[in-house]
């Protein structure tokens, strides 16, 4: 099954906040690593009472490890979430006038910005506008040759435009746009959480 940019731009953002944590963790683990060979080495000169406030401090650290590897199941819970949510959003998008509006504006921006023929690809269900997008290319004074194709790759609407003559490809796609504002919306949802008493 071919990978969407969503999925990819998903998995991207989900990859860098769990490499961020693990080089975290590691650096940890050298920091423990180092402290264990000094303790050893240093171990015959000390007395009780620092052997044992050493012991407290590594428990003190042990317990750090465990609320991250509990920060990173949340992270990974709220991914998942968000990435739900958006979905379900974009289920009855279609049944909503302004994704017409938007999807006809989208291709018309694209296409008066190409000098000569382009093609237009929509997700197959999104076919069903394609005499109302004819007609808003020739009402937006585009005379061009326009080819409307379906497009698998898009997988939950919106449009790409490609300039044939240019090789520019214009992406308006619902991911895309997801995409640019992924980073917003899990802000807002952490803001969202911590306000009903959530912390990481």
């Amino acid at each position: 099954m071919e990978t969407t940019p969503l999925e990819t731009s998903i998995r991207e953002e989900s990859e860098r906040t769990i490499r961020a944590i693990r080089e975290h963790e590691a650096a940890e683990i050298r920091q423990l690593d180092e402290a264990c060979t000094l303790e050893i080495e240093g171990y015959r000169g000390r007395t009780g009472d620092e052997i044992q406030a050493r012991i407290d401090q590594e428990l003190k650290r042990i317990a750090s490890r465990g609320i991250l590897e509990r920060r990173k199941l949340m992270l990974r819970t709220i991914e998942e979430f968000i990435t739900r949510t958006v979905e379900k959003a974009v289920e009855g998008m279609r049944s909503d006038p302004l994704y017409k509006e938007f999807l006809l504006q989208s291709i018309c921006a694209a296409t008066l910005e190409i000098q000569s023929g382009a093609e237009v690809h929509l997700k197959e269900q999104d076919r069903i506008f394609d005499d109302e997008i004819m007609a808003a290319l020739k009402d937006a004074g585009v005379h061009r040759d326009i080819v409307i194709r379906d497009d698998s790759t898009i997988q939950w609407g919106g449009c790409l435009v490609r300039d044939e003559a240019g090789g520019r490809i214009f992406n308006g796609t619902i991911e895309r746009i997801y995409y640019r504002k992924s980073a917003m919306i899990r802000r807002e949802v952490l803001r969202i959480l911590k306000d009903k008493g959530f912390t990481l």
